[in-house]
């Protein structure tokens, strides 16, 4: 699947998913779907989703949205359909859903702050493919091996990123789940890696 920068604040169609559309939508019974289309949205909670705008019929590489009553509002999150394909589709088609995607946006608005995070790129390779304001980051210490956990992106501070622990670690650091730390880019043998900066 896309990463989450490809996906992030697009109008994507989802096909290849096994969801009843019914269960979502009031189509007419010979409707025939073959995905939908989908707005990508990050959720502080529950990561990276996808929430239904319509359904889609394609014909080879025409795509015919197909509008509804919304019985509900449904998201799908990424790690529950990761077999599914995406298809970024061009912002044509938001014209379409403009308010809907301006409600969509200001419900799951991030501050400034962190929005800014999820603009750096170098490191998105690091990032949690589902939550992607979370960071796999290597902690150091002296008589203490290197060990990873994951940081939740808080803000940008010049060359330096704030985060908060959100897994505890093995070894005795300092820091505990909660904890703010510091972290940088660093390149380690030609690996990309982010460390705590202490």
């Amino acid at each position: 699947m896309k990463s989450f920068r490809e996906m992030y604040r697009k109008i994507c169609l989802l096909t290849g998913v096994e969801i009843n559309l019914r269960d979502v939508f009031d189509y007419p019974p010979d409707e025939n779907l073959d995905g939908f289309v989908t707005y990508g949205y990050v959720d502080a909670e529950t990561g990276f989703n996808f929430k239904i705008l319509a359904g889609a019929q394609i014909d080879g590489d025409k795509i015919k949205v197909v509008p509804a009553s919304y019985k509900k509002n449904l998201s799908i999150r990424r790690a529950e359909i990761l077999g599914a394909s995406v298809q970024i589709l061009p912002d044509s088609f938001a014209s379409a859903f403009k308010d809907r995607l301006q409600v969509i946006s200001d419900a799951y608005a991030s501050d400034a702050d962190k929005e800014k995070t999820r603009l750096v790129k170098t490191i998105d390779a690091l990032r949690h493919p589902n939550f992607p304001d979370d960071v796999a980051v290597y902690f150091h210490g002296e008589n203490l091996q290197p060990e990873q956990a994951w940081v939740r992106c808080l803000s940008v501070e010049g060359n330096l990123i704030r985060g908060e622990l959100i897994h505890e670690l093995q070894q005795d650091f300092g820091v505990h789940v909660g904890d703010e730390v510091k972290f940088g880019v660093a390149d380690f043998d030609g690996e990309i890696i982010c460390a705590v900066i202490w």
